[in-house]
């Protein structure tokens, strides 16, 4: 969870500039490798850029679905924060979605995003406990959302077939993210339960002798701390106005709907008629699998899962092209308005002055 911050001022407010280069730089190279090692194994070449993508209608279409996404994903911070009555206006949250996108893809596990968010709220006088609960609840009906959708398509579109898979593999992966749902939603609705068990796994590792006792006491109350923090974020979100907490809500499926829809409309642009709910089903299953690579951004994993998820759904001849523009749309253009605006949002006062 996103409940600490560094606060030190080293030129960024955030980590140090060479980790977010080391990071910006194996984002580069597990991408460029993947999309190397798709195009040698389906022999098609590096791709070119279809002319259909950039007639007038195209660009009309998938500018009208790029401004949903971005102000979607907006809406749903400025929403949740709302609820939890911080003062800050929609004009102050929407750079903040550049800056997560950027920092989410240089870090592994997108953990950066969590602190850019919250480091850039505190500066814009949000509280750090406020902010913190305010970058983890957003984070939470996102993977929410995913969590109950990816099994639910998984289970109800027996159907379907991904990537050739066979049935067996598809109930694996559908039962990991149910028992990553129930987790979840234990740490949702009695943390304290999912606390006793972590405590009663590192007192193991002290029986065990793998771990000392002062830093199981120390990694203990740093859980406490955190799982109370976390708590009553999400008791004042509850408590709030009902409204904000619905639009935040609303707000989050249609970012997620955007998302997932996005290679939908690439592969109509080009052509084809695809199963718009079919292809929707299987990105949340693609961004379930996203959430737990250890790549900055999941890099490299995250188009590996789409090439295998949805090879069977997409023509070889265009299966790099649309995971290249999808991704390029979706996070490639995002990183790099976000690399601009973090310069100035989140350089320190006493450089801006």
């Amino acid at each position: 969870m996103n409940g600490v911050i560094v606060t030190r001022n080293d030129g960024t407010g955030l980590g140090g500039r060479a980790g977010l280069w080391l990071g910006a730089g194996l984002f580069l190279l597990f991408s460029c490798a993947v999309f190397w090692g798709l195009a040698r194994f389906l022999g098609e070449g590096i791709p070119r850029i279809d002319p259909r993508l950039i007639e007038p209608q195209s660009l009309a279409l998938i500018g009208l679905f790029l401004g949903i996404y971005f102000l979607a994903d907006g809406m749903r911070l400025h929403f949740v924060l709302r609820t939890l009555d911080a003062q800050v206006s929609f004009g102050q949250v929407m750079p903040l979605v550049f800056v997560n996108i950027f920092f989410s893809n240089v870090t592994p596990m997108a953990t950066g995003g969590g602190f850019a968010q919250i480091y850039y709220l505190q500066r814009r006088g949000v509280p750090l406990g406020l902010a913190a609960a305010a970058s983890t609840i957003r984070t939470i009906l996102a993977m929410l959302a995913i969590f109950i959708a990816a099994p639910l398509f998984l289970i109800g579109a027996p159907a379907v077939e991904i990537a050739g898979g066979s049935g067996a593999l598809v109930s694996s992966i559908a039962v990991v993210i149910a028992l990553y749902l129930v987790g979840f939603l234990v740490l949702l609705l009695r943390p304290d339960w999912l606390l006793r068990v972590l405590d009663g796994a590192l007192a193991l590792l002290v029986h065990a002798h793998l771990l000392k006792p002062d830093r199981k006491s120390r990694w203990t109350d740093a859980l406490r701390r955190e799982f109370a923090t976390f708590a009553e974020g999400f008791r004042r979100f509850q408590s709030g106005p009902r409204r904000h907490a619905v639009a935040a809500l609303l707000s989050t499926l249609l970012f997620l709907l955007t998302l997932f829809a996005f290679p939908a409309l690439l592969m109509a642009l080009l052509g084809q008629e695809p199963d718009w709910l079919t292809v929707i089903g299987t990105l949340s299953v693609v961004t379930f699998l996203m959430y737990f690579a250890p790549s900055p951004g999941g890099a490299g994993f995250s188009e590996l899962a789409f090439a295998g998820l949805m090879a069977g759904q997409i023509a070889p001849s265009q299966l790099v092209l649309v995971i290249f523009t999808w991704r390029f749309l979706t996070i490639y253009l995002g990183m790099a308005i976000g690399a601009v605006v973090s310069i100035s949002a989140l350089r320190p006062r006493a450089a801006r002055a």
